[in-house]
């Protein structure tokens, strides 16, 4: 269950800085193809250990089930781009060479929270039938920070907005520092109320598109959830005690999802009402 750097077929590289984003350990650089990707360095903070590890294996695991998260991969950025860069010289982050995770800067775009008092109605969102997908992955990913601002808004140029995930750092029991401990003690599910799941439950034509989206989670192969977290490189130091206790909680987690949805559903409904009545 295990890829090195070595393994990294790499096309591009790194040729200017572009800018800090907030919080201070990732960064927009633009790299050889042309393109600008957001760069999220592995090992920048101890009690941030797996917040990287996360976002890749979440990002693959939605690619999977064709969710709209922003194209990823994994970069290796080199030592002397770092040497000769100010901006990565910090006192509070560590930001060392070798295999980190990268996905595509998303130009002229906004996150939710920035329209959430009047946020785009269904006609306005071209990827609606995407939302219900996103909000079931993220229950089997024990994603509970789907926050106003980790849901992107992408304007096109024919109008209208792409739904985009993004930050997927505090995922799975145990969050950004989940071990084989955290992943085996059984939790009750407790929905977290989140104005995102809101809106997008506004959004759907029928409340059973989200448990039609449980079907295709249980039908992805447990064959190609495996593949992915075997793919997690193994300059992450995830130990295989820990490879395999993340795939057997992705396993197990896909038959609490009947549950779990009916669950938000329910939830939903009641604080929906109760909205209505304030």
């Amino acid at each position: 269950m295990e890829q090195g750097i070595n393994s990294l077929k790499q096309s591009k590289n790194p040729v200017a800085f572009i800018q800090t984003l907030d919080g201070g350990s990732a960064h927009v650089i633009l790299f050889s193809d042309g393109n600008k990707y957001v760069i999220k360095w592995n090992g920048t903070r101890k009690k941030r250990a797996r917040e990287v590890v996360n976002e890749y294996v979440v990002g693959k695991l939605a690619e999977l089930l064709s969710l709209p998260v922003v194209p990823l991969e994994l970069v290796n950025m080199p030592k002397e781009f770092i040497k000769k860069t100010p901006e990565l010289k910090s006192k509070k982050y560590k930001f060392s060479s070798g295999c980190h995770f990268c996905c595509l800067f998303i130009e002229n775009s906004i996150v939710f929270g920035d329209v959430s008092e009047n946020p785009p109605s269904k006609g306005e969102v071209k990827n609606r039938e995407m939302l219900a997908g996103m909000s079931v992955f993220d229950q089997w990913v024990h994603n509970f920070d789907r926050t106003m601002s980790n849901l992107l808004l992408e304007h096109l140029s024919e109008g209208g907005f792409y739904v985009r995930m993004i930050d997927h750092g505090r995922c799975f029991p145990g969050e950004y520092t989940w071990s084989s401990q955290t992943l085996s003690v059984i939790r009750e599910y407790k929905p977290d109320y989140q104005e995102a799941y809101r809106w997008v439950i506004s959004l759907l034509d029928d409340q059973k598109d989200l448990l039609a989206f449980v079907e295709t989670i249980i039908s992805l192969p447990n064959k190609s959830i495996y593949e992915v977290i075997r793919s997690i490189p193994k300059e992450w130091q995830v130990s295989a005690e820990d490879r395999e206790a993340l795939y057997q909680f992705l396993v197990e987690q896909k038959n609490h999802l009947p549950n779990v949805i009916a669950g938000m559903i329910d939830y939903y409904d009641h604080n929906e009402k109760t909205h209505e009545k304030k």
